[in-house]
């Protein structure tokens, strides 16, 4: 039984849930809490609200908690089975559907119990599906007889490039170089970890092993995403056994949810300081990263990935804000702009993603959030850009946490959103000048990345097929081959060999040449004018 006041409190949530104000019935079941914290009821209705606000990891939460305070509570479990069927848990669900189900009464069901299990059945029908499909990985696989990687190539280059001064410091062969250094030299901590005998730890096994393993492979793929490949079977176990090893050892809250991590945190900070709490937070946050990484990359799953990458951005956010008086040396480096920043990139391209598993204008992944944090994170670029830092750093780190997200956001995020704007219009002029914005955004992203970079001329390409249905002019498309057709050998010299290159890059790029030279032959030809529209 509630206490009045939670009670209360209970009801005015429930009012709000039903106007589907999921965010102030939130607050209301929240309060509700504070004041009695053993009410399984409180928890699943707050966990509904989270994943009607798309929070699946806060509905994971509050799910548990519902099933932990009542194991016998079916609308618990139907809870915390949706939102694992959300982050394609699909075991986990299906788990959690079948404990629903054995929950309600197995003879006499009124109506309500009988709508409650048809629900449950068809849950569990769909998480048994989702374990039989496989989903192939997005991972390009490469093999020795493709080429050198684009690392190798750029490693080689680094010794002329630093002869070059800073002429020479706009190339993605700095940035491709130092992110597969970083991730490289990650994966050789990870594999320095060592099974130990030890009498007192389970099993009667403990390891030994380097604490900055997490570190470096999530600073190589803030740095360019591109750097992960996985080169060795036992790649996964391995990591996994590094996150549980530092993990333990930095006493970390892997397993916490986002609000236990601020509250423990917190205490913990009082009681210990901040050389205790700081390195625990970092690989919190980092684990977080590399789970949102692997969900995308390994699983084919960015709509769950995109969750663990928010969490670490909330995290973040939130102890910047507490914490702001603090020294960068107590709080630690995950807290500087440069950190956020990269995660934030990283969160946005797996946003996007995210939009494509469900795309349209009702996504659960909104287009017009993606632009709004796209816009956002062009603005922190250009006031980073006329307020430069003054600390001494590799030419890779300022492309990689300055110029390439400002690249990011007008390309995949900008550029993206008009694209797909044109695509769903219905009104002819609208959707023609949604893909005159889409050129203009694409072309801007393209003058981000160095020449030599795979995406400046990728994105040049994507400008092209905007044009085309923009109504532009020949003239103007022409210009844009031109720079397209000078760019493919830079790009070529570092990404001869990329997932990009797997996935058609250069077939897409050479029909839009080719569709360029043949306008010009027909120009020639005088069939057609240079101030005439793109024929489509």
């Amino acid at each position: 039984m509630l206490e009045p006041a939670a009670a209360q409190l209970k009801d005015q949530g429930n009012e709000l849930f039903k106007k589907q104000d999921y965010v102030g019935a939130l607050a209301k079941y929240t309060e509700a809490i504070a004041l009695d914290g053993k009410n399984a009821v409180l928890y699943a209705n707050r966990a509904a609200c989270n994943y009607g606000l798309n929070r699946y990891l806060d509905a994971v939460d509050d799910a548990q908690m519902a099933t932990e305070v009542d194991p016998g509570y079916a609308k618990g479990w139907s809870r915390l089975a949706a939102s694992r069927h959300a982050l394609a848990n699909w075991k986990q669900s299906a788990e959690a559907w079948q404990k629903a189900l054995d929950a309600l009464p197995k003879t006499n069901l009124s109506p309500a119990e009988q709508q409650q299990k048809d629900q449950y059945t068809s849950g569990l029908n769909a998480a048994q599906a989702g374990i039989k499909a496989v989903r192939e990985p997005p991972l390009a696989r490469f093999k020795a007889s493709d080429g050198k990687m684009p690392w190798q190539v750029a490693t080689e280059m680094l010794p002329e490039l630093r002869q070059g001064g800073p002429e020479k410091f706009s190339s993605s062969a700095w940035v491709i170089a130092y992110a597969y250094e970083e991730f490289t030299k990650g994966v050789k901590f990870m594999n320095e970890l060592k099974k130990i005998p030890h009498p007192e730890a389970p099993g009667g096994f403990g390891y030994r092993g380097n604490l900055e393993a997490l570190v470096y492979l999530s600073n190589g793929l803030m740095r360019d995403e591109r750097a992960f490949h996985i080169d060795q079977p036992d790649w996964i176990t391995t990591y996994n056994q590094q996150v549980t090893f530092e993990a333990t050892a930095r006493r970390a809250w892997h397993s916490d949810g986002l609000e236990s991590v601020k509250e423990l945190a917190q205490k913990r900070l009082k009681e210990k300081g901040w050389d205790d709490v700081r390195p625990a937070l970092s690989v919190t946050v980092r684990a977080w990263i590399m789970r949102g990484v692997f969900e995308s990359h390994l699983r084919n799953e960015p709509q769950a990935g995109v969750q663990f990458l928010k969490r670490a951005i909330d995290l973040l956010e939130w102890g910047r804000n507490i914490w702001k008086n603090v020294t960068k040396s107590d709080r630690g480096a995950i807290f500087q702009d440069t950190f956020l920043r990269g995660v934030r990139t990283m969160h946005l391209k797996m946003f996007m993603d995210a939009y494509c598993t469900d795309p349209g204008l009702n996504s659960k992944f909104p287009l017009e959030h993606l632009k709004e944090e796209a816009e956002d994170l062009i603005k922190e670029v250009y006031i980073v850009s006329k307020t430069p830092s003054k600390e001494e750093v590799d030419p890779g780190v300022v492309s990689s946490f300055c110029i390439y997200p400002a690249g990011i956001a007008y390309s995949r995020m900008i550029g993206y959103y008009h694209a797909q704007m044109a695509q769903y219009g219905t009104d002819l002029v609208e959707r023609m000048f949604s893909f005159v914005n889409g050129a203009k955004a694409y072309m801007e992203a393209a003058g981000k990345y160095p020449d030599d970079d795979e995406l400046h001329a990728w994105y040049l390409s994507c400008t092209m097929d905007c044009m085309r249905n923009a109504g532009v002019s020949i003239r103007d498309f022409n210009k844009v081959a031109i720079d397209l057709r000078e760019a493919v050998p830079k790009m070529m010299k570092i990404w001869a060999v990329s997932a990009l290159q797997q996935g058609g890059r250069d077939e897409k790029i050479q029909a839009n040449l080719d569709s360029a030279d043949n306008i010009m032959k027909r120009v020639a030809e005088g069939t057609l004018t240079l101030e005439d529209p793109v024929p489509l």
